[in-house]
């Protein structure tokens, strides 16, 4: 197997995580509006994140989340750009299996 070759291959193993990434972006858009108490985009003195935030009982949170409308638009923004970057990715993939194959 050529440099080439395996050039391309981690081109598309990023574009895979990439488009991971972005679809869990999305996963947790539509899970907050399903439960929007729980789960959203969250904001603290050392965090920011996307995903859930379930209190067990003593244990103190130190993140509130930010309004629902905030969540949607990073979510069209990240899911936006993940999209773009996975497919230059793929681009850029095909392109060396093509020029290895010719």
């Amino acid at each position: 197997m050529t440099l080439d070759k395996l050039k391309a291959f981690g081109q598309l193993a990023a574009a895979a995580l990439v488009a991971l990434a972005g679809l869990s972006v999305a996963v947790t858009a539509v899970w907050h509006a399903v439960d929007p108490e729980h789960v959203g985009l969250w904001s603290g003195p050392r965090e920011f994140f996307f995903g859930g935030v379930f209190q067990r009982s003593g244990v103190a949170v130190e993140v509130h989340q930010l309004p629902g409308s905030t969540l949607y638009l990073v979510t069209v923004m990240v899911v936006g750009i993940c999209g773009f970057i996975a497919r230059e990715l793929v681009g850029y993939a095909r392109a060396g299996l093509r020029r290895q194959a010719g």
